[in-house]
């Protein structure tokens, strides 16, 4: 079975003519007779009434007719989704971020992402891990996220946005406030506070802190970032975040840590996405954000 024969069958359906069939569809009739013919030998029924003259559809037609018009149907519908693809400039992009980009990178993002593309909608969802973005994005919930992660964490179907340091954060009266930098193992008496046990922070920390020698004593895990620093500021113990969160607080002090802890803020989408018009140019926006001058800026 052939779309081409289904097409001439629901043309002829509808029209009751073989002749005006081929005329609509720029064929000759004996291509139209022949395809129906082979149609109809291939199902063993007679779907065409040829007795009158105007042609009908027999009982078996017309129930096969509907089948015929659902598939085409579906066809032009297939259609015209491909061609979004390629030429859609209007959408909207579901988008999933983690609390540290909402709160310190999102709005730059968005205002430049805004300004650039006026008529592409971002739909933005916080999530409290890039663990769980990913799995939302493998499952076409979202159509990109930004995630953090290390060195360790890089695929393919990821676009470095910003590597920054993460550096212990502590209060100016702490006894490691003098240090230049410090060693994870001068950190075994700490009272730590982080964020949830599956961010890339906490998991980080963790394993640190296990490869130093000693289980890290967690007095409080949350996912809003201005709680963490605050009970920093309050000499309530320390923590470990990035330096772009971190780099205008005057409250609390920063050392870099040794060995160091790198911070990457990567776009993230599925494996198996298929890149629309809009999807393409919101990655290559995010390609080109990277040298924008508040990225820059972090790196200073």
């Amino acid at each position: 079975m052939e779309f081409r024969q289904l097409e001439y069958f629901c043309t002829i359906s509808e029209l009751e003519n073989f002749t005006r069939t081929a005329e609509v569809l720029h064929v000759s009739q004996p291509s139209v007779t022949k395809a129906i013919k082979a149609l109809e030998a291939e199902l063993g029924l007679t779907l065409i009434d040829r007795s009158q003259k105007h042609v009908t559809l027999t009982a078996e037609g017309r129930a096969f007719l509907i089948h015929a018009q659902r598939i085409m149907q579906d066809a032009e519908a297939a259609k015209q989704d491909m061609l979004r693809f390629r030429t859609d400039t209007r959408g909207t992009v579901h988008f999933g971020v983690p609390p540290m980009v909402e709160a310190y990178l999102f709005p730059d993002f968005f205002t430049k992402f805004h300004q650039a593309f006026p008529d592409i909608n971002l739909d933005v969802q916080e999530y409290s891990d890039s663990d769980e973005i990913r799995e939302r994005a493998e499952l076409g919930e979202l159509d990109f996220g930004i995630v953090l992660g290390g060195e360790e964490e890089r695929g393919t179907n990821e676009l470095l946005i910003l590597e920054d340091n993460m550096s212990l954060c502590l209060h100016p009266h702490h006894r490691l406030a003098a240090c230049d930098t410090v060693d994870f193992h001068e950190l075994r008496e700490e009272h730590f506070i982080l964020q949830q046990p599956r961010t890339y922070q906490n998991r980080e920390v963790t394993a640190r802190c296990s490869q130093a020698g000693f289980t890290p004593d967690v007095v409080l895990c949350t996912s809003q970032l201005k709680t963490i620093k605050q009970l920093v500021a309050n000499n309530m113990g320390v923590s470990i975040l990035p330096d772009f969160v971190t780099r205008s607080d005057v409250n609390f002090l920063r050392k870099p840590l040794n060995p160091p802890i790198h911070a990457r803020v990567s776009l993230y989408w599925s494996g198996h996405k298929v890149f629309s018009i809009i999807d393409k140019r919101f990655r290559d926006f995010m390609e080109s954000y990277r040298e924008n001058p508040y990225v820059q800026a972090a790196h200073a």
